[in-house]
């Protein structure tokens, strides 16, 4: 699928840009050409890249991977606009998959891997192809025998250097050690102590521990033992929240009409301990009619933040909660036949699950880049890939369960948001006025709420597995086909 067909307008300029600049593409004072390699280029590659390009004013490409999933990147750079361009093409194809300008590396990295290896593989098996082709875990096993506090600290004792990758239906994780010290974490599309201490709840899935030499990142910034109490912590205010029947889906009601700054610290002082500017602004978004996962998205926060402060406002009570609030919306204008809406939107709608056809989806999508484009309205994407687990293999959803999911789903979105088909088989919500990181928690958030209860089928119940993506624009880019590459949910 050729990823920029949705904009030609946009590209135009570009194109002949890169067409000038190819026109002699054999020509070695035009082009540089790097040496073909099997997997895409690192970030550390694409930085050489562009410091090349910035520096000879020539096209730099490097091609990787192997027909039919071939691929060239090429980076040129504009003295003009004082940026870098950068395209990515399918040869075997003559497809241009995206082109982007002025962005860093690392989002030039994940626009590849999304794109390039996301739609054939999942993540995980992305990353071992990647990363372990040549060698086997020295330690692998089941969370359920060896939780991850005990795994860490069996790495420590051992003085190991290398990666701890952890894979269940809902997350998949790094954590790299230097010398039995995790120095570096990776959560879904999070990272650091954070990362780690949402880690530490998880208690079902797999691990491995691959020797490898020491890693440059450093995002954990707390020692091991430090991480591991804060997380026994964590698992605790969660297991509490749960057993009260305090969720993400759980509705936040104030208990009090007014609210001093003085009265609120005084409250929460005999609480765990959290960030008291946190605690505000997060208490100052309960309006009494938004679930927890509504209040994340307009204050997003990770698990190890969130937690904590749900946690205080429901013990040192200044909240209460409830599973559902009266619905206090204006009734509509009876002047106004609104039954020819319902005829239009109808066939704008699959007749078997009444959601938003992938044409509409693409009209909606293509509306909001217009008011992007005229008032610099933020605005995402998340996809949904939704599948089901039978004894040991991973299978399409059941027609006849679709109805049960897409319920789930519109229970968590916003009357704004738009949930339609995407491509085959998958969902798209569509968020006006929402940012990347509002996305981010969101996305992540709904996949858990979907896999937190199984789906009851005819011939027994089944854990339901779901992977998302998500991207926004303009923090992840600005087109909409690097839109979509990014925003596409790998396929387990």
């Amino acid at each position: 699928m050729n990823m920029v067909s949705d904009r030609p307008q946009a590209l135009a300029v570009t194109r002949v840009e890169w067409a000038s600049m190819l026109q002699n593409r054999g020509q070695e004072e035009n082009v540089q050409t790097l040496p073909k390699q099997a997997v895409p280029p690192t970030v550390e590659q694409i930085k050489q890249m562009q410091a090349e390009a910035q520096e000879t004013s020539r096209v730099v490409q490097i091609p990787f991977g192997d027909v039919p999933e071939d691929y060239i990147l090429m980076v040129m750079y504009d003295k003009a606009a004082g940026y870098c361009k950068w395209r990515l093409e399918k040869p075997s194809r003559g497809d241009v998959e995206w082109e982007e300008s002025n962005r860093a590396a690392h989002e030039i990295y994940t626009l590849i891997i999304r794109r390039a290896m996301m739609p054939s593989q999942s993540q995980s098996e992305q990353f071992r192809t990647l990363r372990t082709k040549t060698h086997r875990p020295t330690l692998e096993g089941e969370l359920q025998d060896m939780s991850l506090p005990t795994l860490s600290q069996s790495i420590q004792m051992n003085t190991g250097t290398g990666r701890l990758e952890i894979e269940s239906s809902s997350v998949f994780a790094f954590v790299f050690f230097v010398q039995g010290e995790p120095v570096h974490c990776m959560l879904n599309d999070s990272d650091g102590d954070d990362a780690f201490l949402e880690l530490c709840s998880i208690s079902e899935g797999k691990f491995r521990f691959y020797k490898e030499p020491k890693t440059t990142e450093k995002t954990i910034t707390k020692a091991l033992q430090v991480l591991l109490m804060e997380g026994a912590k964590l698992s605790d205010h969660l297991t509490f929240l749960k057993g009260i029947g305090v969720g993400l889906e759980t509705y936040l009601i104030r208990n009090h009409s007014t609210m001093s700054e003085t009265l609120f610290e005084q409250m929460v002082k005999d609480g765990v301990g959290c960030d008291m500017d946190l605690q505000k602004r997060f208490y100052q978004e309960v309006d009494n009619q938004s679930t927890v996962l509504e209040i994340l998205r307009r204050a997003p926060l990770p698990k190890s933040r969130w937690i904590p402060i749900v946690f205080n406002l429901v013990t040192c009570g200044l909240c209460a909660y409830r599973e559902k609030v009266p619905d206090l919306a204006a009734t509509r204008d009876t002047t106004i036949d609104w039954t020819q809406v319902k005829r239009v939107e109808s066939l704008m709608r699959r007749p078997d699950t009444g959601v938003y056809t992938y044409p509409a989806f693409l009209l909606f999508l293509e509306r909001e880049f217009f008011r992007y484009e005229r008032f610099k309205s933020q605005f995402a994407v998340v996809t949904l890939d939704i599948k089901v687990r039978r004894k040991e293999s991973i299978e399409p959803l059941p027609p006849q369960s679709l109805s049960e999911v897409i319920r789930r789903v519109n229970n968590l979105i916003r009357r704004t948001d738009i949930l339609c088909h995407y491509e085959a088989l998958g969902f798209a919500i569509l968020m006006p006025e929402t940012g990347l990181e509002s996305a981010r928690i969101f996305a992540l958030r709904l996949a858990e709420i979907i896999m937190s209860v199984n789906l009851n089928a005819e011939k027994g119940s089944y854990p339901i597995v779901a992977s998302v993506g998500f991207a926004a624009i303009p923090e992840s880019c600005e087109s909409l086909g690097a839109l979509l590459a990014l925003a596409q949910a790998p396929s387990r």
